[in-house]
C-alpha cells in the first residue's frame, strides 16, 4: 500500500487559517464537517482535526484519522482543493464501514458543489 505523501497534507497553521477564514464549500453530516477552498496547486490537500474533547481515546482518534486519510487517498477530485475535515462526537460511535459511508456521502456532496 502506498504511503500518504507529505504533499497531500495541510502542514502549516496558515494553510488551515486560509480554509477556515473563507471556505468556498461547506458540507456536513452528523459525524463530520468538511470545509474546502480551491487551490492553484495541481493536487488536493487535506487537514484532519479530531479533537480530544469529542473523541477521548487516542486509539479511536487515530482510527478516525486513518480512515479519513485512506478515503482521501482513494478519492480522485476533479478540482484541486484544500480540505479541512473535522470529526464530531458522533464519529466515535461509528464502526469502520459506517465511517466510510459517511465520508463517501461528504465527498459526493462536495463534488456536486465544486463541479466546474
Amino acid at each position: 500500500m502506498p504511503t500518504f505523501p507529505h504533499s497531500a497534507k495541510l502542514s502549516q497553521p496558515s494553510h488551515y487559517q486560509r480554509v477556515f477564514g473563507n471556505p468556498a464549500y461547506k458540507v456536513s453530516n452528523h459525524a463530520f464537517l468538511l470545509l474546502a477552498i480551491p487551490t492553484p496547486a495541481h493536487s488536493s490537500r487535506i487537514g484532519i482535526i479530531v479533537a480530544k474533547k469529542h473523541i477521548r481515546r487516542a486509539t479511536r482518534r487515530n482510527r478516525i484519522k486513518r480512515l479519513i486519510r485512506e478515503q482521501f487517498r482513494l478519492k480522485p477530485f476533479l478540482t484541486s482543493l484544500d480540505l479541512v475535515i473535522l470529526a464530531r462526537p458522533a464519529a466515535d460511535r461509528l464502526d469502520n464501514p459506517s465511517v466510510r459511508r459517511e465520508l463517501d456521502t461528504l465527498w459526493q456532496q462536495l463534488e456536486q458543489k465544486a463541479a466546474p
